[in-house]
């Protein structure tokens, strides 16, 4: 069974910057590949994630059904393999993605620019992280960040998926944000009802805001995500959480909608743009729109097959030929937060 797939770089216009996404294409005729073979092809490219686009027989029909999976399951809905796929399938004029979360409208905001309303249930949490009682030893080494994110609301974009927002008043102090084995337990820092899923933390400096051509706010934030074990060059779904956040509970806009312009992953080598847009009715928010570019890497048929020659391997080659001079590894990630 061959399966056509490329890998993109999503909310960058430059190779090898941005977050990394495969995209699996299944042909509307012919056998389907099973949820475990499409495990395995996840696993085989243990990006963050794998997308698989179920093509259709009528190119007159454009809504297109998508799975998601991380290395080791599937997800129900993602920020940055939403934007990746609607640019991969612009050419084709699809307007729809339906995923496990439900259908996202699509549209086309620039050349190779893709815009998705992103499902939204928000939720500010009660407790904050200092209510863990962690030791000095489990904290920042840095005071000033130490205290901040000791004090940092806890936001929910969806249930399932959650922030620390932790604001640093400089870029100074967030290229001296680490990563921390510090676990923070859902069950202790989540409301009841919302104990579940992922929860990482998104710090963030407010490097400018103006007011576009007409007239809209525009706030300008350099970031970044952390887990325990790594850091993320790109996250939408942190990127609306705190766009949402901002908009209702910190600096609750005055204005139908605005847009937050998101830098993230600079520290990496890996700088990513990231636009959200939030709009609001009755002092509620009514959308939340995600945007950003991506560029194509590399395209080969995959194998469903794990007795033929390993996808890991055609990934490798084909990763050399498309950049002769990057490191085999530089895109591996073995992340499994919903970026």
């Amino acid at each position: 069974m061959d399966l056509p797939f490329i890998t993109v770089d999503v909310f960058t216009e430059t190779r090898f910057r941005g977050n990394p996404l495969a995209i699996v294409t299944i042909p509307a005729s012919g056998p389907k590949p099973t949820h475990e073979q499409k495990q395995t092809i996840a696993r085989e490219f243990n990006l963050s994630e794998t997308v698989f686009v179920h093509d259709v027989a009528d190119p007159a029909i454009k809504e297109r059904h998508i799975d998601i999976f991380l290395p080791f399951a599937e997800i129900p809905f993602a920020g940055h393999p939403t934007v990746g796929t609607a640019v991969s399938l612009l050419d084709q004029g699809v307007t729809t993605l339906v995923t496990k979360a439900g259908p996202i409208p699509l549209r086309q905001t620039g050349p190779r620019v893709a815009q998705a309303s992103i499902p939204h249930h928000v939720h500010l949490h009660a407790a904050t992280v200092r209510d863990l009682a962690l030791a000095p030893a489990e904290l920042p080494a840095n005071p000033r960040i130490r205290d901040l994110e000791l004090a940092a609301p806890i936001f929910s974009v969806v249930n399932g998926v959650s922030f620390v927002l932790v604001e640093l008043p400089s870029l100074d102090l967030l290229a001296g944000v680490q990563l921390s084995s510090t676990h923070f337990p859902v069950d202790k820092l989540l409301d009841e009802g919302w104990r579940n899923g992922f929860l990482g933390r998104y710090y963030y400096v407010r490097t400018g805001s103006r007011r576009d051509e007409s007239g809209q706010p525009v706030v300008s934030l350099r970031t970044r995500m952390i887990t325990q074990t790594f850091e993320d060059p790109a996250t939408g779904s942190a990127a609306c959480c705190l766009g949402a956040f901002l908009s209702t509970v910190k600096d609750r806009q005055d204005t139908p909608s605005r847009r937050y312009e998101l830098t993230q992953g600079v520290e990496m080598g890996k700088e990513s743009n990231i636009v959200v847009e939030v709009t609001v009715k009755d002092s509620k928010i009514d959308e939340v729109k995600l945007a950003g570019t991506a560029v194509k890497v590399i395209a080969r048929q995959s194998h469903s097959r794990v007795d033929q020659p390993t996808l890991e391997l055609l990934i490798l080659n084909a990763h050399l030929n498309a950049h002769p001079h990057a490191h085999p590894t530089a895109r591996v990630s073995t992340s499994c937060a919903p970026s």
